[in-house]
């Protein structure tokens, strides 16, 4: 066996050696995706606005998916979801609440002034 055809093998071995070890690498994308979803159901279950600081930890989670992962597509749509959601203004506060006698305000009459007074 020639030098040469030993260095090829070699350099073969090591290629191989080296895409085996790339592929076998773990996929931590789907872990922090779950964490986050977690999370995620937690603050919405609770009915925490999403301009309330506790979503910062969500969005953390979600932007530590690494970008080559194979969740990542759904983390980036989920970040994309949030930020949208974060820079929307609230809706004003309803004055009367619907089922309500008077709408919730017992104390005020039609055009807003005090009955009785």
């Amino acid at each position: 066996m020639s030098r040469t055809d030993r260095n090829r093998r070699t350099v073969v071995l090591l290629v191989l050696g080296a895409l085996a070890l790339g592929a076998c690498r773990k996929d931590e994308g789907p872990e922090r995706l779950a964490r986050a979803e977690a999370k995620y159901t937690a603050l919405v279950e609770r009915g925490v606005s999403p301009k309330d600081p506790a979503w910062d930890a969500v969005i953390t989670e979600l932007e530590s998916v690494p970008r080559d992962s194979k969740a990542w597509p759904e983390a980036e749509r989920r970040l994309a979801t949030l930020r949208e959601l974060r820079s929307t203004p609230l809706p004003r506060r309803p004055l009367s609440r619907p089922g309500e006698p008077d709408g919730g305000s017992p104390s005020l009459d039609e055009h807003g002034h005090p009955i009785g007074r």
